[in-house]
């Protein structure tokens, strides 16, 4: 019995035989969550006593000894914007990791407006419409959203000002709102990895704080001489003995990989009481080679002057290193790549017993613990998700228009028959002039349009609709219906 932990504290039991993989696990907990074609999204995390979580290996054997009681937790693994997610119960789960993350300070919000945006979305989603005279406790709940500090007189009053403007919103559509204000952040779908252990002082509230608020942010880093990054040292804002500003916060170096590459911070004293972050980002094209050596990340890469370089950075521990090479291999093979390839798929590394096998046998899979388990990239992931939906909604019901007389009803079949191609998909009777809004599916006419909640092509969320004109060429086609 495997206990897997949701974003919002919900706990799955999950059953699995014992010589089951991490993707099998995965695979039975989104079918509970109905998430199953958008599994590849999402991770297992084994959670330590401090510190964040690393995650499973989900082409491995699970493993009872190296996770703690039995529990995981499912998070997002690879961010995508909130269009490209075909399910709704996909977004839920994307929303539900999004407030953690805003709550828990992991995505940091530097302007005051969004950040109460951001609580109205998820006071709307979660209580509904706003009742000023009463307001919600999730105010206070997500306080910590946005710049901490003194907040103005009127902060709750602004809350509630754009907590009312919304109202008569869907849950889904909330939520839908604030996976689209998230997305425009800089740290958005970003993985942090410290060179020293994760602290109240040393994590990533403080280094994007510093990042958004301190002046030395906006200026370019100035150039090293040393090639050696070492994750030991740390610059504090305030240290023992001082007294005036500073926020007390000791931070290390550390590197960040996203969607589009990777980020090198570098804490640099700003005088006595002070200090800003230094930010060299290095895109994936970039990129040259990649590899650990045992404490020490290796990154050889192309500077914007064409000649190459190479940094060396040294973290905790060789764990820590290799989780920091596969982040940069499987979030490069996601977001950049047409495919995966097999020289990544095919990657292992073997324990003692393999070893030893091996010498007599090369071919053997005792011992064998795959690197890497990522199946898809983000292309394949979406059109795998579009074509069940797409298949899902074939196998439904079409209903359609009886009229009150047989022929009428003959006439209508037969030219729905005819003009199929620009026929409306709900009644095959009128054309379709309709569009739907965010999917830009058009598959209704004006009058069956209204009384969808969702596109019956990729089941999406209908937020707008908006009137469309076919071309004249069309319109004057023989077996097109006109209206």
């Amino acid at each position: 019995m495997w206990l897997v932990s949701q974003p919002n504290s919900v706990i799955l039991e999950v059953k699995v035989d014992n010589n089951a993989i991490g993707q099998q696990l995965l695979e039975r907990v989104c079918e509970k969550l109905e998430i199953g074609a958008e599994a590849d999204y999402f991770g297992l995390s084994v959670c330590s006593g401090s510190g964040p979580g690393r995650w499973l290996n989900l082409r491995n054997p699970l493993d009872p000894h190296r996770i703690p009681g039995g529990r995981l937790d499912l998070r997002v693994k690879f961010w995508v914007p909130p269009h490209l997610l075909i399910n709704e119960q996909t977004r839920h789960i994307f929303y539900l990791q999004a407030k953690l993350d805003l709550i828990e300070g992991r995505l940091v919000v530097a302007d005051q407006e969004v950040a109460r945006r951001l609580i109205a979305y998820i006071a709307q989603a979660e209580t509904g419409d706003c009742d000023p005279d009463m307001p919600p406790h999730v105010y206070e709940k997500c306080d910590k959203i946005g710049p901490q500090g003194e907040k103005a007189e009127d902060h709750v009053e602004k809350i509630i000002d754009y907590h009312c403007e919304i109202a008569g919103m869907r849950a889904s559509q909330a939520e839908y709102r604030l996976l689209k204000e998230i997305s425009k952040l800089e740290s958005f779908g970003e993985e942090l990895f410290f060179c020293k252990p994760v602290t109240q002082s040393n994590n990533a509230h403080n280094l994007y704080c510093h990042l958004l608020y301190h002046k030395q942010q906006t200026e370019q880093p100035r150039a090293r001489d040393e090639q050696e990054i070492d994750g030991g040292a740390t610059v504090g804002c305030l240290t023992s003995g001082q007294s005036g500003g500073g926020c007390g916060c000791r931070l290390s170096t550390c590197v960040g990989v996203g969607p589009h590459g990777i980020v090198v911070y570098r804490p640099a004293c700003n005088g006595d009481q002070d200090i800003g972050v230094e930010k060299q980002s290095i895109p994936y094209t970039a990129i040259h080679r990649a590899q650990p050596l045992r404490r020490i990340f290796q990154l050889s890469y192309v500077t914007d002057e064409g000649n190459e370089a190479t940094f060396h950075v040294k973290m905790t521990t060789s764990g820590q290193a290799a989780a920091l090479y596969r982040a940069v291999t499987e979030k490069h093979a996601f977001f950049c790549c047409e495919t995966v390839r097999s020289d990544v798929t095919e990657q292992f590394i073997r324990d003692l017993k393999g070893t030893i096998a091996s010498i007599f046998n090369d071919s053997t899979t005792l011992g064998r613990r795959y690197v890497f388990d990522i199946r898809r990239t983000c292309r394949e992931v979406h059109d795998r998700a579009r074509r069940e939906a797409h298949s899902r909604v074939e196998h439904e019901p079409r209903t359609r228009r009886r009229s009150a007389s047989g022929t009428g009803d003959t006439e209508s079949r037969s030219r729905s028959r005819s003009g199929s191609g620009l026929a409306c998909r709900v009644c095959m009777d009128s054309a379709i002039d309709t569009l739907f809004l965010p999917c830009r599916h058009v598959v209704c006419c004006e009058s069956c349009a209204p009384r969808c909640n969702r596109c019956p092509l990729c089941r999406g969320e209908i937020e707008k609709l908006m009137h469309i004109f076919l071309p004249v060429e069309y319109q004057k086609s023989t077996g097109v219906i006109i209206k």
